[in-house]
């Protein structure tokens, strides 16, 4: 790999892929994919390639400690059989295999008419351009499938996804989240669906929500909360700009309640942080954070606010 030459290879995509990456390596990884957009389509093929391959490894090859442990979660996962063997890594292996998975997949996606996509991440984000050339940022534990074959662009969704959607008014962009309908023509949105929650919150364009037989209008800065048991529909103003974080790689606070923070750190760094005291959690925030590691993110809320952060086991305390 030489795009745009720098430090970043295969081995420390692997490590990245694993979580086992430090953060500056996470950062200097991220950064690599959005340098170009030919990065990013190298991360994704590489990442599909490590998912979906079942080669069995040449015979004499060396095995690479960080490939085996990837190929054991994978394996507990369910993302590749178990009694199959997982493909070794060298360079010139990972050179044939980009050529033979690529083309198996494009040779797929011929077949497909190139209107099938199916996608799904764990630990780490997903962009992904489908068939129509709309652009889907998936958030960690998401699964997307999407079929443009007929006379709309049928897309289903579990977990979260921000979209810009192109425009087709011939050709209605719809998806289906638990028992949600979203319809578009062309505009970016934000739909999360979490803890029993489907929330849609929309930055451009019109979107259309339906549930049973009721249906309401979204329109620029407009939002909808709908928990799975409600049966009518009702939307808000959305003043809030942490929903995206997880595709601007930016955590923006403005007069935001540290409860709502709370909420996205844990999503973000994968942990589990509790307010102790009712009265804290209706502090405000008022930040950007960034580049920031969570225990310097926890080191400024409790310098801000005189809060005293305690690490207990897996539990982080706010008091």
């Amino acid at each position: 790999m030489n795009l745009n030459d720098t430090n970043v290879n295969d081995d420390l995509l692997v490590k990245y892929l694993l979580d086992e990456a430090t953060a500056t390596e996470r950062q200097q990884v991220e950064s690599w994919i959005n340098l170009v957009p030919a990065n990013q389509k190298y991360f994704n093929d590489f990442k599909l390639i490590i998912e979906k391959s079942e080669l069995a490894p040449p015979v004499h090859e060396k095995d690479y400690d960080a490939l085996d442990r990837l190929n054991q979660r994978m394996a507990n996962e369910g993302l590749i059989a178990k009694q199959k063997p997982f493909f070794t890594w060298t360079r010139a292996v990972a050179a044939i295999l980009i050529v033979s998975v690529s083309g198996w997949l494009g040779y797929t996606l011929l077949n497909q008419g190139k209107s099938l996509v199916n996608v799904q991440t764990t630990s780490a984000t997903l962009k992904q351009e489908l068939p129509d050339g709309s652009m889907v940022t998936l958030n960690k534990n998401s699964q997307l499938s999407a079929n443009f074959a007929g006379e709309t662009r049928a897309v289903n969704l579990k977990g979260e996804a921000f979209f810009k959607v192109e425009p087709n008014p011939k050709k209605p962009f719809i998806i289906k989240v638990n028992n949600i309908t979203v319809k578009v023509v062309g505009t970016s949105f934000n739909v999360k669906s979490r803890n029993e929650h489907t929330v849609v919150i929309v930055e451009t364009g019109i979107v259309k929500v339906s549930k049973a037989n009721q249906s309401i209008e979204l329109r620029k800065g407009e939002k909808i909360d709908i928990a799975d048991q409600d049966l009518n529909l009702s939307k808000t103003l959305n003043n809030s700009k942490l929903y995206n974080y997880y595709y601007s790689n930016e955590i923006v606070c403005d007069q935001t309640r540290l409860e709502e923070l709370v909420t996205i750190l844990n999503e973000k760094f994968n942990v589990k942080i509790s307010i102790t005291k009712p009265s804290l959690l209706e502090l405000p925030i008022n930040t950007t954070f960034k580049d920031e590691k969570l225990d310097q993110i926890l080191d400024i809320i409790a310098k801000t606010h005189a809060i005293q952060v305690v690490y207990s086991g897996k539990q982080i305390l706010l008091k």
